[in-house]
């Protein structure tokens, strides 16, 4: 049987793992800062563009200046509750490396609480990050054509369907909704009969 790891133990073992996926994504980000952004955060174009378009990848650039401010803060928090004086630091991807270092060490002396905390927002900014680097993909509505009606879930009848495109899933949004036998509605999209469909998790196909 394995040794059963404290919760203190796992706990900061999970933020310093979380940390060195931050610095990694961080590198990467620094990598297509200067690939200009085509479309919007959520893949689509919504309206006219009537201002100019910033000559970089904006969503990188956010995302990287959002880990340099929290790095700070998070440092300067942390030594706050541990009665430490303030310890300022250049704005850089350098020094937001020993930011985060320095938060490592002062997570063995800080409450669980604030550093499930950090290991929460550096789990969020992880994934916002891989979004940005196309390895993670947001569900979206269903495509439709113009003036045509969202297609309604065929459980709970709303407008709740949304689509993870590159996996060919399709999924309900609202977690009460489920089928007879308590499945949340999903469907995996098939090439069957020389044809698209989806197959439901309740084996039933029928065309996206």
């Amino acid at each position: 049987m394995p040794a059963v790891i404290p919760e203190h133990a796992a706990l900061r073992t999970r933020l310093r793992d979380n940390a060195d996926d931050a610095l990694k994504l961080n590198d990467r980000l620094e990598t297509v800062i200067a690939v200009k952004t085509t479309v919007s955060s959520t893949g689509t174009f919504h309206g006219k563009v009537d201002h100019s378009q910033p000559p970089w990848n904006a969503a990188a650039a956010d995302a990287i200046l959002d880990l340099h401010a929290w790095s700070r803060e998070a440092e300067a928090l942390s030594r706050m509750h541990l009665s430490l004086p303030a310890r300022p630091r250049g704005f850089s991807s350098g020094n937001t490396a020993k930011a985060l270092e320095s938060l490592l060490r002062l997570a063995e002396g800080l409450d669980d609480m604030l550093v499930r905390d950090n290991v929460s927002w550096l789990s969020r900014w992880s994934r916002r990050a891989s979004g940005v680097l196309g390895e993670t993909e947001n569900a979206r509505r269903l495509p439709r054509m113009v003036g045509e009606t969202a297609r309604p879930c065929p459980w709970c009848r709303r407008d709740t369907l949304r689509q993870l495109a590159l996996a060919g899933l399709v999924f309900c949004i609202d977690p009460s909704c489920r089928d007879e036998e308590g499945r949340r509605p999903k469907a995996q999209l098939e090439y069957f009969g020389c044809e698209f469909v989806l197959r439901w998790m309740d084996g039933v196909i029928g065309t996206p």
